[in-house]
């Protein structure tokens, strides 16, 4: 074949693709409208603004959650996710949503203790000693945490948690003495801490968190808190030489709706979605307690010590803890609510435990 043939067959060529090309894409089309169809939102769209990263495993589980949702509900309700700080931070969100910008968020308690104060009974500082007492008594407070809320407008979906604050520090801290003459973080809007703190006689630095890594570069800063997974992520494990074995205190969480988007939904979807938000965030809960869990093994592995306070030095802190929470409003802490933890706390201490 001669070089004109062979341009014409490339030409040819060319033009069958090009027609080929524009006939996948047709189908591709017709094949791809009907799913573009079915994603459509649903009949139900919850927006839910949640702090956690767009890639970390808690958007992992929200996603997992809103997928069996979608499903349950044969694609009637469902959330349209906005994650990170897109929205702000915790007092933003929460003022979306009472304007109704927004229709569920997740919060750590913190950030719900101004509207139901009964929270911050479970933030005493040094009141629990581990998981399986956190457990026992939010179950037993569970029905009136979620009634109290209800009074106030928000439907509660379930309860996870950021879990237990420690001490991490440039010196050992071991005791109340060794706190002395260092400077103590002082957490924005975190008056039981900063309380403790204040009350033990030390110097505090009132920082956002965003700059407390700088602030441990520079020197600012000895003595921090917060949770092990959360030192991690922050790189701030980088910057301190020891953790002190004392849980401080607990942070839980919730994920609560506005109770007037949620009245829209038949009863049988609302029961659904109780069903399915309580069961992933359960999971999410117990995911977030191993990621602590391995996130101080790796601390650890780091190279930054553990300090182990004795009996005495633990009853020294304990002791300024109830002395600084005696001292605090009622109205902001609430002595019903705390009467009530205490019985719980010490009837599940006097029951035999399983080894």
């Amino acid at each position: 074949m001669d070089t004109g043939a062979r341009g014409v067959d490339k030409t040819l060529v060319a033009r069958a693709c090009r027609f080929l090309a524009l006939g996948f894409s047709v189908l591709l089309i017709a094949f791809v409208a009907p799913l573009r169809a079915q994603a459509a939102a649903p009949e139900h769209e919850i927006k839910l603004a949640t702090m956690a990263p767009e890639n970390s495993t808690l958007m992992q589980v929200f996603n997992e959650m809103n997928a069996e949702l979608l499903k349950e509900t044969g694609g009637k309700v469902g959330f349209k996710m906005f994650p990170g700080f897109v929205l702000g931070d915790e007092e933003d969100v929460l003022r979306k949503l009472r304007i109704g910008l927004v229709h569920a968020a997740v919060f750590t308690t913190t950030g719900l203790t101004d509207i139901n104060p009964d929270l911050r009974g479970l933030q005493v500082p040094f009141l629990f000693g581990n998981y399986e007492e956190v457990d026992y008594v939010a179950e037993k407070m569970d029905e009136d945490l979620k009634r109290g809320f209800s009074n106030r407008g928000f439907e509660i979906l379930g309860w996870p948690e950021l879990g237990f604050i420690y001490f991490m520090s440039t010196t050992p801290i071991a005791g109340l003495e060794d706190l002395k003459g260092k400077r103590v973080w002082a957490k924005a809007n975190a008056p039981m801490s900063q309380a403790i703190i204040e009350k033990a006689g030390v110097s505090t630095v009132a920082i956002n968190t965003p700059d407390v890594l700088m602030a441990l570069q520079t020197n600012l800063l000895d003595v921090v808190y917060n949770s092990p997974y959360y030192a991690l992520v922050t790189q701030w494990n980088t910057q301190i030489k020891y953790f002190t074995d004392l849980p401080l205190t607990y942070i839980g969480g919730a994920l609560m709706v506005d109770k007037k988007v949620f009245a829209k939904l038949p009863a049988p979807l609302q029961e659904t979605m109780k069903k399915v938000c309580a069961a992933h965030l359960r999971r999410l809960t117990e995911r977030t307690r191993k990621d602590n869990a391995d996130a101080l093994e790796l601390i650890f592995k780091r190279g930054v010590k553990k300090v182990t306070p004795d009996a005495a030095q633990v009853e020294g802190f304990k002791k300024l803890s109830e002395s600084a929470m005696n001292d605090l409003d009622p109205k902001f802490l609430p002595r019903d609510t705390s009467a009530r933890i205490k019985t719980w706390l010490a009837e599940y201490r006097s029951r035999p435990q399983s080894k």
